[in-house]
């Protein structure tokens, strides 16, 4: 793990066990044996301020410390479930390792909501998958809805004037609603009739995966945050087992890692196609960063529906989910 606030934290203990309070606490021992502790609601913000740590749990709640006295941090949880997954796991230490860690300045975590988390999996390649949507604030909202390479989400509300088709999809040569007219990610996939060939010579620009400016988890979360790619997909259905399952009223599918148990949740937020959202509850369609390379209007996408899962291509213009990752 690496040292966040310099030489200050030389251990860190976290512990999401039962105890008799109601309440979440914080605990900070310090290198005199003294120990301080903060009470707290669900969440905290820890934050460097010159050489001071300051730890504020809202409606008031704050401690200043010098960081060379603190020693060790433990977290206690009375429910065990910190990041709201009803599920009582590694995952939820995960939560708190991942708050105290984003107080350190360059934090992978960028400016992701609050509670966002970077589950690990235990996937081969490392990569961590958040546990909420992007445009959600908890594991079980929505979240916005995306085109393909477009980083201006939109909520289910339909009446806000924005309609999913190629005539209003930024990539577009201008004034054109035919597909055939995609000005950007242009693969050589033999369409010679698409604006992407000369003839039979292909013109396009070669870009198969979202470059970062086009990227909607990089644009809205920062930090190291991006969609995932086809193969990340591929890997997350390879390694994991996936239940129709519902959380707090929501329905969706939970894909449980068959490495190490932990999960994650994604809703079933349906589609936005045209000016209209279609098949809420029903399925979930989740964006790649991944041109689909035999049809360049086409984009990599997850899908699931009760009992199944797999990865398929859609026209890029539809509105989808997104869910962004963490690799290693």
């Amino acid at each position: 793990m690496r040292k966040i606030f310099r030489k200050a934290i030389v251990a860190l203990c976290l512990m999401a066990a039962p105890m008799a309070a109601s309440a979440q606490s914080l605990v900070f021992h310090l290198a005199g044996g003294e120990k301080t502790t903060i009470q707290l609601p669900a969440t905290f913000t820890v934050t460097p301020d010159g050489d001071k740590l300051v730890v504020d749990a809202g409606s008031g709640n704050v401690v200043e410390l010098a960081k060379d006295e603190v020693m060790c941090v433990t977290y206690r949880d009375a429910k065990g479930d910190v990041n709201g997954d009803q599920r009582v796991d590694v995952a939820d230490v995960s939560t708190v390792v991942s708050l105290i860690l984003g107080a350190g300045g360059s934090s992978p975590y960028g400016n992701a909501p609050k509670d966002a988390v970077a589950v690990d999996l235990g996937l081969p390649s490392g990569t961590k998958w958040a546990n909420m949507n992007l445009g959600a604030e908890k594991p079980e909202d929505y979240g916005l809805y995306f085109a393909w390479g477009e980083t201006t989400g939109y909520t289910s509300d339909t009446s806000d004037g924005r309609s999913f088709d190629w005539a209003n999809y930024k990539w577009m040569n201008e004034g054109q609603s035919f597909w055939k007219q995609v000005n950007k990610y242009q693969v050589n996939d033999g369409q010679t009739d698409c604006c992407w060939y000369d003839g039979s010579t292909f013109i396009g620009d070669g870009e198969s995966t979202l470059l970062p400016a086009d990227d909607a988890a990089r644009a809205n979360w920062g930090g190291e945050w991006s969609m995932p790619t086809y193969d990340d997909m591929v890997e997350l259905l390879d390694n994991t087992t996936n239940e129709w399952v519902t959380v707090n009223g929501v329905i969706g599918c939970r894909f449980t890692s068959t490495k190490n148990g932990n999960s994650i949740f994604l809703p079933a937020a349906g589609v936005r196609l045209c000016a209209s959202l279609y098949f809420r509850s029903e399925t979930g369609f989740y964006w790649s960063a991944s041109v689909y390379p035999s049809y360049s209007y086409s984009a990599r996408f997850l899908y699931f529906i009760s009992g199944s899962a797999d990865a398929y291509d859609y026209n890029r213009f539809h509105g989808f989910s997104v869910r962004p990752v963490l690799r290693k």
